[in-house]
């Protein structure tokens, strides 16, 4: 079984609501939205993420870019940056491993959900010292 079925199988036996997708699969957690994104390339690349935390704009990108690179600087496994173009950007947060090829995602999913979160807090203090 692959990594993308395996994380599918998981999160129903966890009770979530996995939505498939054609680029991974996409669940919420007290209503904070997660995406696990498949690589049909990479077996063993796990990657979970919060899309969309926090609009981009002209005005507020150098604070933006500075409290993303002090939390990529402080926290284990998640980074962040901007995804998107000109008016259409925002912060995602991401959380990526390589996994072994037979993976216990009991053993990290929690952790994974968590660190996002903690990444995503710490970003939002961050913007606040501005």
């Amino acid at each position: 079984m692959n990594l993308n079925d395996l994380m599918l199988d998981y999160l129903r036996k966890e009770g979530y609501r996995p939505d498939v997708t054609n680029f991974g699969i996409a669940f919420k957690v007290e209503g904070l939205t997660f995406l696990y994104l498949k690589d049909d390339n990479d077996d063993q690349y796990f990657r979970l993420m919060m899309p969309g935390i926090y609009d981009v704009t002209d005005d507020n990108e150098f604070a933006v870019l500075r409290a993303l690179n002090e939390t990529n600087g402080s926290l284990k496994v998640v980074k962040l940056y901007t995804m998107g173009e000109g008016d259409d950007r925002d912060v995602w947060v991401a959380f990526e491993i390589l996994a072994d090829s037979t993976p216990e995602l009991a053993d990290f999913v929690p952790r994974a959900i968590s660190l996002l979160r903690a990444g995503r807090q710490d970003f939002y203090n961050r913007l606040q010292e501005d």
